[in-house]
């Protein structure tokens, strides 16, 4: 049974991967779809298969996809154009025959008013119409989206006070006896 992950260069794709080897999956078994393939080289000296699959590169979808049995399509980030990219993926993954695809989609897409909500929406309209048995992780927000860009505020923060220590405050034995609850 191959699995493949798309976007498996980036955060979520690199945890799903690593998961699956940690479940006993053969390594053999996994195929990384990314958009280039050289950010995946640590992946194939693994042995994860590494192909190439650009959501926007209809082209590379159908080679990345081959033998596919189950699809894990991570949603893509650029905003106003997941909906086509999407599309591209999922008429890849019926042409190759895939037997299940998993969707990253977002909490409740078909009501929420987030601005990401209506390709998710879509996309999930797109997977039920492909006739494909599939599954939608409606994921709530990644703490990723807080912190990705507080490296730079971070580095580049003066301050004159030396640097804080996390310490928890010990807790102290009674110095009275308990009292009994009143009667």
């Amino acid at each position: 049974m191959t699995i493949t992950v798309t976007a498996a260069t980036g955060n979520l794709g690199r945890l799903a991967i690593q998961a699956l080897l940690d479940q006993g999956v053969p390594a053999g078994d996994i195929v990384a779809a990314v958009r280039s393939p050289e950010k995946a080289a640590d992946l194939a000296a693994q042995g994860v298969q590494v192909r190439e699959a650009d959501y926007s590169k209809p082209e590379t979808l159908s080679t990345a996809l081959a033998g596919t049995d189950k699809l894990l399509l991570i949603s893509g980030s650029e905003v106003g154009q997941r909906i086509p990219q999407h599309t591209n993926v999922v008429n890849a993954a019926v042409a190759a025959g895939v037997s299940l695809i998993v969707y990253t989609s977002a909490l409740r897409a078909d009501t929420a008013d987030l601005p990401v909500a209506p390709d998710h929406k879509a996309t999930e309209e797109i997977i039920r119409s492909s006739g494909l048995p599939y599954v939608f992780l409606r994921n709530g927000w990644y703490l990723e989206n807080y912190t990705e860009n507080l490296a730079r505020p971070w580095s580049t923060a003066r301050s004159s006070a030396p640097p804080a220590t996390a310490r928890s405050p010990r807790p102290r034995a009674p110095t009275t006896p308990p009292r009994p609850p009143p009667s």
